[in-house]
C-alpha cells in the first residue's frame, strides 16, 4: 500500500503543475461556469456518457490519471463497457433508438453508421480540435465516408511522423503456448502446427493434471463475434496476414481476393483440431462457453495452447504473469509446413471502418470534441499511455522514457493498473506510433521497456532461442497498402453485406460439426458444408472487396 500513497501524493503535485500549464497557455476547455451567490465564477463538471467496445468491466469509477484528466478538464465519464455480445449489445441500442454520447461500435460500427446514430465530425474538429487533426494527420481523408463525412474515430493511430520507425510492442497474435511446455521439453523450435501439437500431447500425458484438475490441451471460444479465433488461424497457418474477411493473392502489382472459409487451408485446421478433440487434447466446454469462463480457464493455469489476440486474452496473462509465471503464454507464429512465410504482424496501418463517434443524442458535441482534443493532445497521450514522470517513468539525459525495476513492477500488478487507469482510455483516440522525440507513444512499444518487462522465465526463454524479444520469433510485416480486408464497409443490404452474414452464419453451425465428429465422418461434414457454402453468392461478396482493394491500392 505504500506505493499507492506515494503515487496519489506526487500525482497531485503533477496534477498541479499540469493545470497551471494549460491555464497559462490559454486552450479552451470542454466545460461551463457559472456564477455562486456570492457572485464568484465557478466551473460546473460536465458529465458524458460512452460506450467502450472492450471487456474491463471492473472499472473503479476514479483512477489516478481519470481523475488527474477530469479534473484539468471539468469532464467526467461515465463510462459502460462491454460485457457479453458486441451485436447483441448494438442490436438492442438501435432498436432503442438511444445512444450514449460516445460509442465505440468496433465491427459494428457500421450498423451505428446505418441507423443514423452518429453526427459528422469535420466541421467540429476544423473549429474546435487542431490536435485530433494532427494525430490523424494524412489520414483523415481516409476516414471519409461516401457522402464525403468523418463519424468515428479509430482508436488506435501510428502517428505519421513514426512511419518510419518498426512498431516493436508486445506481438499481437498466434499460437500461445505454455512457458512451462517449452521449458519441459527444453525449449524445441516449434514452427508448424503439427510440431505445436505433438509437444501439447506429450506433455499432456506427462502431466494429466495442473493445479488440482484436469490439463486442458487446446482452449477456444466461440461466443459471438469473439470466435475469430477459431475462424482465422486457417489463414495464418497459409501464411496470409490479418485480413480477416478474406484473403488476398499478389497479382499483376496488385492484390486478388478471394474467400478462404471453404479452402483447403480451413479444412486442414478444423480437421488437426478434430484429431486432438479425439485425442481428448481439447477442452469440450469451448464451443458453449461465455467469455467470463474463458478467461477463468486460462487464469486456472490448466490450458497448455490457444490461439487468439492479445487483446482479447491480456486480462488472463497479466494475471498469469504475476500469480503463475511459468502457467502463463508465449504466442508463436505457426505454419502448415516450414516453406511458408508467417505473416502474423500486420502491416502498419490503421483501422477505418470502426471507432469512437458522438451520437445523435449528445447534448454537448462542442465541449466533447474539445475533450477529445485535450486527449489527442501529446503531454495528454503520454499520460494516458505512460502515467506521471518520476511515479510511472523517468526520463534520462537523453531524452529517452524508462521505468525502473520498482515501476515495472507495480506495472505488472493489476490492482496497480486498475488504480493508474490509463488502460480505461483505450477504445478514445490513442497514438501508437512514435513521437518526433523518438519515445513510443505507447510504453509497450518502447524498446528497452519491453526487454525490461521479462521475468526470470521469459529471460530464459529469450536466452534460450537466441532472441532479443519476443518480436524476434515473428518476420516483419510486408506492405500492404490496402490492408486490412475486414475494414471494408460493405453496402449497407446489399448482396455482400447479406453474404458475409450467411457466411458467419454458416461457421457458427459447422465450425462445432467438423470438430466434434467422428474422425471418420469429418471429410462428409466438410462435403457437406462446403456444399452449402457453394450455394452463396460468394461472388458479390467478393467483386465488393475486391472494388474496394483496388481504390485505395490506387488512391491511398
Amino acid at each position: 500500500m505504500k506505493v499507492f500513497r506515494k503515487a496519489a501524493s506526487v500525482t497531485l503535485v503533477a496534477a498541479l503543475a499540469l493545470t497551471a500549464a494549460a491555464c497559462s497557455s490559454g486552450e479552451s476547455k470542454p466545460s461551463t461556469s457559472s456564477t455562486d451567490s456570492g457572485g464568484n465564477t465557478k466551473a460546473e463538471p460536465k458529465e458524458f456518457s460512452v460506450f467502450i467496445n472492450r471487456s474491463l468491466p471492473d472499472y473503479p469509477g476514479s483512477t489516478r490519471v481519470g481523475d488527474m484528466i477530469d479534473k484539468e478538464t471539468n469532464v467526467k465519464l461515465k463510462r459502460e463497457y462491454l460485457v457479453g455480445d458486441l451485436d447483441t449489445k448494438i442490436g438492442v441500442m438501435i432498436a432503442s433508438g438511444h445512444y450514449p454520447d460516445l460509442m465505440d461500435g468496433g465491427p459494428s460500427t457500421s450498423k451505428l453508421l446505418s441507423a443514423g446514430a452518429y453526427i459528422p465530425l469535420d466541421e467540429l474538429v476544423d473549429k474546435y480540435a487542431p490536435n485530433l487533426k494532427k494525430l490523424y494527420n494524412a489520414r483523415w481523408n481516409k476516414l471519409k465516408q461516401p457522402d464525403g463525412k468523418v463519424y468515428f474515430l479509430p482508436g488506435w493511430v501510428p502517428y505519421e511522423e513514426g512511419d518510419k520507425a518498426p512498431l516493436l510492442g508486445t506481438p499481437q497474435t498466434g499460437f500461445w503456448i505454455q512457458k512451462a511446455v517449452l521449458k519441459e521439453f527444453n525449449y524445441p523450435k516449434i514452427k508448424t502446427l503439427d510440431e505445436y501439437f505433438d509437444v501439447i500431447e506429450k506433455y499432456a500425458k506427462k502431466y494429466p493434471e495442473i493445479e488440482g484438475g484436469k490439463t486442458i490441451g487446446f482452449e477456444g471460444i466461440m461466443e459471438g463475434s469473439r470466435k475469430h479465433d477459431l475462424v482465422n488461424p486457417s489463414f495464418f497457418l497459409a501464411g496470409y496476414p490479418n485480413d480477416g474477411a478474406g484473403i488476398a493473392d499478389k497479382v499483376d502489382g496488385g492484390f486478388k481476393v478471394d474467400t478462404f472459409q471453404d479452402k483447403d487451408m480451413s479444412k486442414r485446421y478444423y480437421q488437426k483440431l478434430n484429431e486432438i478433440n479425439a485425442k481428448k487434447l481439447l477442452d469440450q466446454e469451448m464451443f458453449i462457453m461465455n467469455y467470463d469462463q474463458y478467461i477463468a480457464k486460462l487464469t486456472s493455469g490448466r490450458v497448455l495452447g490457444l490461439h487468439d489476440q492479445r487483446f482479447q486474452i491480456g486480462k488472463a496473462i497479466d494475471i498469469l504473469d504475476k500469480e503463475k509465471p511459468e502457467r502463463s503464454f508465449v504466442p508463436l507464429p505457426l505454419v502448415y509446413d516450414s516453406s511458408i512465410k508467417e505473416q502474423y504482424t500486420p502491416p502498419l496501418g490503421m483501422s477505418t471502418s470502426a471507432g469512437m463517434g458522438i451520437s445523435k443524442d449528445a447534448k454537448d458535441p462542442v465541449a466533447i470534441i474539445k475533450y477529445l482534443d485535450y486527449l489527442a493532445k501529446q503531454d495528454t497521450q503520454n499520460l494516458i499511455s505512460w502515467g506521471v514522470k518520476d511515479v510511472d517513468y523517468k526520463v534520462n539525459e537523453k531524452g529517452r522514457f524508462y521505468r525502473t525495476p520498482e515501476m515495472i513492477a507495480n506495472f505488472k500488478n493489476p490492482e496497480y493498473k486498475k488504480q493508474w487507469g490509463g488502460d480505461y482510455f483505450l477504445g478514445l483516440p490513442i497514438s501508437v506510433g512514435y513521437w518526433a522525440d523518438g519515445n513510443a507513444a505507447r510504453a509497450d512499444n518502447q524498446a528497452e521497456l519491453l526487454t525490461a518487462t521479462y521475468n526470470d522465465i521469459d529471460k530464459e526463454i529469450i536466452k534460450a532461442y537466441g532472441i532479443s524479444s519476443y518480436n524476434d520469433l515473428f518476420a516483419k510485416p510486408e506492405v500492404r497498402k490496402y490492408f486490412p480486408l475486414f475494414d471494408i464497409v460493405l453496402e449497407k443490404g446489399g448482396k455482400g453485406e447479406l453474404t458475409k452474414q450467411k457466411i458467419d452464419d454458416l461457421l457458427t453451425s459447422y465450425i462445432p460439426k467438423l470438430v466434434l465428429s467422428n474422425p471418420a465422418d469429418y471429410n462428409k461434414v466438410w462435403e457437406e458444408y462446403t456444399g452449402k457454402f457453394k450455394a452463396l453468392d460468394t461472388k458479390s461478396y467478393i467483386d465488393e472487396l475486391q472494388k474496394s482493394v483496388d481504390f485505395r491500392m490506387k488512391n491511398w
